[in-house]
């Protein structure tokens, strides 16, 4: 499953987020900013970076990945499209 970690009013959340719909790609959206999602923001605070979206999946290879920041060419690649 693929998590796409956001803040409110992000550009680049929203470009991701509109990548993945227009591709079909089932997601689930983590807004670091509501308190259910406090384990969110705790792995968010883990990798040590201050941006977002920050997004995650598994290759086909059953390998983690993470995707600081959208980029749409890396994105294309990490997800085979």
């Amino acid at each position: 499953m693929i998590k796409v970690y956001t803040v409110p009013d992000c550009k680049f959340c929203k470009d991701a987020k509109k990548y993945l719909k227009d591709h079909n790609i089932e997601f689930e959206e983590l807004n670091l900013k509501k308190k259910e999602n406090r384990s969110a923001r705790a792995f968010y605070r883990s990798l040590g970076v201050k941006t977002a979206p920050i997004i995650t999946g598994v290759d086909k290879n059953n390998d983690e990945w993470i995707l600081v920041e959208y980029k749409e060419d890396e994105l294309k690649k990490l997800l085979e499209i």
